[in-house]
């Protein structure tokens, strides 16, 4: 449970920053697409993005590497966000629907 607790030291102490990173990817991918959406969408995208950056941040933080790759991670874990948490939910749709193809005997 301490290790938890550091954990959550760490984040509150910096690791929060992941977050604005995620976003900064997001908001580089939507000044860069050519399509129109409302301010409403790009902002639930950049809020995704953050929140997505945040658990890749949880996952990898402990994980032995350099500093900048962590960083280019978060990035790129914004910039793709929309697609990791569509295929997470079409996963999850579809395990819903027959768990039994999934579990390997």
């Amino acid at each position: 449970m301490s290790d938890d607790k550091d954990l959550l030291k760490e984040f509150l102490s910096g690791g929060w920053l992941v977050a604005i990173i995620g976003a900064a990817g997001m908001v580089a991918r939507l000044l860069s697409d050519d399509t129109k959406a409302t301010f409403g969408t790009q902002l639930k995208k950049i809020i995704i993005a953050s929140i997505c950056a945040v658990i890749s941040w949880f996952l990898i933080e402990n994980m032995e590497m350099s500093s900048m790759i962590k960083a280019a991670i978060y990035g790129v874990v914004g910039v793709i966000s929309p697609e990791i948490v569509q295929g997470l939910t079409k996963l999850g749709k579809q395990f819903a629907k027959d768990p039994k193809k999934f579990i390997k005997k």
